[in-house]
């Protein structure tokens, strides 16, 4: 008997190894990884913060385990009481092979000459538009109250339909860059997502806004359930140096709903980094949720949370400063 399970062992040892290692090759492990953006689930009181695992070049590993999530460094930076917080994984490595279809949706409402006054969001669109691979589409469109939207949308307007060209792409980017009017970003959300409905591949789209929606007709509700029909992830970026200046709650639930995620550049400068990181998430990425308590209750609205994630993927440590809101 002992014989015979000391075999069994042995076949399961090498059935791992064989799993794990791969034929005698070592699971790529990375040099960075990527801080894509987080969802959260108010009524449990948690966030899922979505990473990528990147090469030295850059490239997104597709491969491997995550292990040993923790939390530290637990701060209210909005609100009081006794906080706490405990990390699991929430996902492991997942990718999205085949290509993409995006709506790039920039916002051009007045308030970007103050939030953007050097247009650094038409850099951050830029790199999304160069990495763009063989088979991925795009189109580039604007919002806002002055300028009349395409026919057939109620904010959206199209500066370049869907195109792999990247020059016409590139071009549209410049367009879209202008500030004047108010903020219909429901609408303009809404309307990306059905505009992105009539494409084949993995729909996607990426929202900038740097405001609260004061003009629209739709809701986040009806933004969810026309996302959902059509398969639609929706990434949703607020620029502001204060977030409550932005619809963020219900960005945040748009996000969550869809598949998408939600990220908060405190400055232009962050704009660029928060868009590769996007398109990363859209290659492949992997989720460490974190579940936060307030004096024993999940954190209440307008609670603001810091803290530093540590974590090893396919044998490397890592760790990630964050501040999550509710």
């Amino acid at each position: 008997m002992a014989i015979g399970q000391a075999l069994i062992r042995n076949a399961i040892g090498l059935l791992l190894l064989f799993v794990f290692v791969g034929c005698g090759e070592a699971l790529p492990k990375p040099a960075k990884v990527s801080f894509n953006g987080y969802t959260v689930d108010a009524q449990e009181g948690s966030a899922s913060f979505r990473f990528s695992a990147l090469s030295a070049e850059g490239n997104v590993i597709s491969s491997g385990s995550v292990s040993n999530p923790s939390v530290s460094n637990l701060t209210l930076v909005q609100g009081s009481g006794n906080l706490q917080g405990s990390a699991t994984i929430c996902g492991q490595f997942t990718t999205t092979p085949g290509p993409i279809s995006c709506v790039i949706t920039l916002d051009s409402t007045g308030s970007m000459s103050g939030n953007d006054p050097n247009r650094q969001r038409a850099q951050a669109a830029k790199a999304f538009v160069n990495r763009l691979r063989s088979g991925d589409v795009a189109a580039v469109a604007s919002f806002d109250t002055s300028t009349s939207p395409t026919p057939g949308f109620s904010a959206l307007r199209i500066r370049q339909d869907f195109t792999s060209d990247k020059t016409a792409l590139l071009s549209a980017v410049d367009q879209a860059t202008f500030e004047g009017g108010g903020t219909n970003l429901w609408d303009a959300t809404y309307d990306s997502a059905r505009h992105v409905s009539s494409q084949q591949g993995n729909r996607i789209v990426l929202v900038l806004t740097d405001g609260e929606d004061n003009s629209s007709s739709k809701t986040p509700a009806a933004v969810i359930q026309q996302a959902t029909q059509s398969q639609t992830r929706v990434y949703m970026v607020g620029l502001s140096s204060d977030p409550n200046s932005l619809s963020f709650r219900d960005m945040q639930r748009i996000a969550a709903n869809t598949g998408g995620l939600f990220a908060f550049a405190g400055n232009a400068n962050q704009l660029e980094t928060m868009f590769n990181s996007i398109f990363n998430d859209i290659q492949g990425s992997f989720c460490i949720k974190v579940v936060f308590q307030v004096n024993g209750s999940p954190p209440p609205a307008g609670t603001a949370i810091s803290g530093t994630l540590r974590f090893a993927v396919n044998g490397a440590s890592f760790q990630q400063d964050f501040t999550v809101y509710f």
